[in-house]
């Protein structure tokens, strides 16, 4: 800190109608990264003894401004971040132990380091309201004289977590008296209104403030304090709080004017000592604050992030509870006039300012006005504009499931046995190189990051996590849990002996339990820059574990990269570490063969598998199983199935089709004609448990996209004889029918006698023969397969054409008596055959 930052005696600044009491900077620094700002309540200032002149000065508390020196300005022209931790004290039932705040401050007064604004709700920033009563007729404070007192040329960012709000029953600020005898003959108050809102000529007033909470913090009620920007030194930033209308709290004391102040984009935070999600205290806040000039050097943007992560480091992402811990972030627009730059220097100062109540503080009559545990108001610094900006991101890998983890990731879960990797980047800078003819240079002309050490906590270490060792390829005989990989492809092992044992508390969402963790320490052997060693990467191996009959999800785990000129951490992701299931899935197809016309329209074959547990158990409904289906060993394709069933065995069906594949064309050339003709599915299914079944299979055979079919009636009856008759043919008494249905396919239809026509009770044989008659042809039918008929044309739609209707009495199938026969039944079988025609 002493290196960076000065605290300077500070040069008062007086108002022409009174004087400024608010005289001292308190503020002091703890150590080489610490700062206090304020000490205590103050003293109560006598003066005199004698019974003409009694002189107070009181009510003023403490505030203090630490700034930067001349080397280490904040450059308007570039783009400049610093990180900080700051603390408000604990909660307390009265505002004033708390108030009244802090504001980080970029400024350019001509005072230098020895520039400073009033106490109380001044912040160390702002201006002083003040009203004295030298006579009786007062003087008001105004915009100009309340300016006078202020840091000049200056946009705050303050942080304040009293509300000063005049009127409502309030009253102003006594800060100074004299006593002559008994008459106080010259009183100095503020109106102690900075927060109010601000009174419009023929408006209702302008609401700058949302409420801000104060007393014990109350889960599901807003933060303590409020965040907002201001411009200090600017004469618009005052304005009337009472527009006319004066409290009679303030009117009695013949106050007319009170001072309020333009707060822009004014947000409710928690500022004092807080809680995180698992009840933990968060005492230190951490904010990030950047500013980002516009290319044409008129204006800049000033952003803040408040509670960006917590005092492990690790990253905090609520942005919307308001119960626990909450980010806070918001940013403004400033003109470049405001810091009053010349010349091309863009150079001015940055620091912070901070001040809290006079609770505390002997009255007047030398009555005690409170305890003494006012809060005081400390700032760590982390990093400063000239520091590089590095960037830090994790993730796990999970080897055996082959998968990655990160914060952002919807799919936490590991299985206990898996192999995981615990992995973290680190980069100079982002890659936002500018244009050439920028004025703006990128994060990556920044210095180099010097002498960095890691220290990274093994989240749940040898409970839920153990470290896998493995041959080091760098000092053979050596056995290491992980390494540092350099841009170059270097390396650093990491060994055991980097390994150091930590206490602490592991949290789930239902319990705490203590745990020993271990802490991995190495300093880098190589700094980080943009040249040679951009980016570093750190794995450590790792074994997950879970002995438990539940799921352990593992909270993130703090990671801190400690550089000589900045500091950067981050956090291993949150997963999941899911029990050990001691049981198999099975799977069993419920059919095997199946038939595909090629390039048929909306080709789909449905696959149904049936699913078990052994040992038996239920299947949960709505649990996701994740179908694996490979294709002949060339083509494999992933889908994702919900259990419908609560039963001991599931059934799904696996549809094959169009949709699965890229196009119609990439589904053909998987079930192809040619190759690997009938084609071989293997299906296995893995559970959310990451259990995986066996391998099912099934055969498809792909046939040429045609219809070929014939149907006959069962059968054809011929008309009773007498014994004696004579007759040579004999007509059908049933026709029956038989008809060809073909598509893309010529063909021939011929028939023969399976079994002559014969008494059913004797097996004597029909003396007589069957023929087929038409306009063409007289062939007896026996057992070779006759011609019938044929068709060479090759229809696109499927056409039917039913050969029986154009039998007539004495054609088509008939039968001939060539002898005589015995009574009875005469039954014989036909077989009709239909065949590809030869076109040619």
């Amino acid at each position: 800190m002493n290196d960076y930052m000065v605290i300077d005696t500070p040069t008062i600044i007086n108002p022409p109608n009174g004087t400024n009491y608010f005289n001292k900077n308190t503020a002091s620094i703890q150590n080489e990264d610490t700062a206090k700002l304020t000490d205590k309540a103050g003293q109560i200032v006598k003066e005199g003894g004698l019974l003409v002149k009694n002189l107070y000065t009181l009510n003023r508390g403490t505030m203090g401004a630490i700034w930067s020196k001349d080397s280490d300005t904040w450059d308007l022209s570039q783009v400049q971040q610093i990180s900080a931790w700051m603390n408000f004290g604990p909660p307390d039932d009265s505002s004033l132990v708390n108030g009244e705040g802090l504001a980080f401050v970029i400024q350019n007064d001509n005072r230098g380091t020895k520039a400073i604004g009033t106490g109380l709700q001044g912040l160390g920033v702002y201006g002083y309201d003040l009203t004295t009563f030298p006579s009786a007729s007062p003087t008001p404070p105004s915009p100009e004289l309340v300016t006078l007192t202020a840091v000049k040329n200056s946009v705050a960012i303050e942080f304040d977590t009293n509300l000063n709000k005049a009127g409502e029953g309030k009253v102003p600020t006594l800060i100074h008296y004299k006593d002559l005898l008994i008459d106080k003959s010259e009183e100095h108050y503020t109106s102690n209104g900075f927060d109010s809102d601000i009174g419009i000529a023929g408006s209702t007033g302008v609401n700058l403030l949302p409420n801000s909470y104060l007393g014990l913090k109350i889960p599901g009620e807003r933060g303590w304090g409020h965040i907002a920007f201001s411009l200090p030194g600017n004469e618009n930033s005052y304005a009337d709080v009472f527009n006319g209308s004066v409290p009679t709290s303030y009117s009695k004391l013949k106050i007319s004017t009170g001072m309020s102040l333009f707060h822009s984009n004014a947000t409710v935070a928690n500022l004092i000592d807080d809680i995180d999600y698992f009840g933990k205290p968060v005492n230190w806040h951490h904010v990030t604050i950047t500013w980002t000039p516009d290319e044409n050097l008129l204006a800049g943007t000033l952003s803040y992030v408040y509670n960006d992560k917590d005092e492990h480091g690790i990253n905090n992402t609520n942005k919307t509870t308001d119960n626990y811990f909450k980010r806070v972030e918001s940013s403004v627009k400033v003109p470049m006039s405001t810091f009053d730059v010349h010349n091309g220097d863009y150079n001015v100062r940055w620091g912070f300012t901070g001040a809290n109540s006079s609770l505390g503080q002997l009255d007047a009559d030398g009555n005690e006005t409170g305890s003494e545990k006012v809060a005081d108001k400390y700032v760590k610094l982390e990093t400063l504009p000239d520091s590089p900006n590095p960037i830090a991101n994790s993730s796990i890998t999970d080897n055996t499931l082959n998968k990655t983890i990160t914060d952002q990731s919807t799919d936490n879960n590991v299985n206990s046995g898996d192999s995981v990797d615990l992995n973290y980047e680190i980069k100079h800078a982002e890659d936002n190189n500018k244009t050439s003819d920028s004025k703006i240079l990128p994060d990556s002309q920044k210095p180099s990051w010097k002498d960095i050490v890691a220290a990274i906590q093994i989240p749940d270490m040898e409970t839920y996590l153990d470290f896998r060792q493995e041959d080091s390829p760098n000092t053979p005989g050596q056995k290491r849990i992980g390494y540092i990989e350099y841009q170059d492809g270097t390396q650093d092992d990491l060994l055991v002996s980097d390994v150091s044992l930590t206490s602490g508390q592991a949290e789930s969402t239902s319990t705490k339990v203590a745990i020993n963790s271990r802490l991995v320490t190495k300093k880098l052997s190589k700094d980080l820059d943009n040249t040679d060693n951009k980016i570093t990467n750190v794995k450590i191996f790792g074994t997950a574990i879970n002995k438990d009959l539940k799921d352990h999800l593992v909270q993130k785990a703090p990671v801190y990269f400690n550089g000589s000129n900045a500091i950067i951490s981050t956090s291993s992701p949150e997963f999941n570490i899911r029990y050990e299931k001691n049981w198999s899935l099975m799977a069993k197809g419920l059919e095997e063969n199946y038939t595909l016309r090629f390039q048929q329209d909306n080709p789909n074959i449905t696959l149904p598998i049936e699913l078990s547990y052994n040992p038996e158990q239920k299947f949960v409904p709505g649990d996701e199983l994740i179908v694996d289906i490979n294709i002949d060993n060339e083509k494999k394709i992933e889908s994702k199935i919900n259990v419908t069933g609560n039963d001991t065995t599931e059934k799904i069906e696996i549809p094959i089709n169009e949709t699965i594949f890229d196009s119609a064309s990439d589904f053909w050339n998987t079930f192809s004609l040619e190759k690997n003709n009938p084609h071989r599915i293997e299906i296995t299914v893995t559970d959310k448990d990451s259990k995986v079944s066996n391998n099912v299979q099934f055969f498809v055979e792909v046939i040429p996209d045609k219809t070929l079919r014939v149907d006959a009636s069962k059968s054809i009856s011929f008309k009773n004889i007498n014994y004696s008759s004579k007759a040579d043919y004999i007509h059908r008494q049933d026709d029956g029918y038989v008809k060809v249905t073909s598509r893309n396919n010529p063909w021939q239809l011929r028939t023969r006698v399976v079994k002559p026509l014969t008494k059913s009770n004797d097996n004597e044989q029909f003396v007589g023969s069957l023929l087929y008659i038409d306009d063409d042809q007289r062939s007896a039918l026996d057992d070779s397969p006759t011609l019938i008929e044929e068709d060479n044309h090759s229809y696109s739609e499927e056409t039917v054409k039913t050969i029986s209707d154009t039998w007539k009495d004495d054609t088509g199938v008939i039968l001939k008596q060539t002898g005589l026969n015995e009574a009875g039944q005469y039954v014989g079988t036909l077989e009709w055959s239909l065949a590809d025609a030869d076109i040619n």
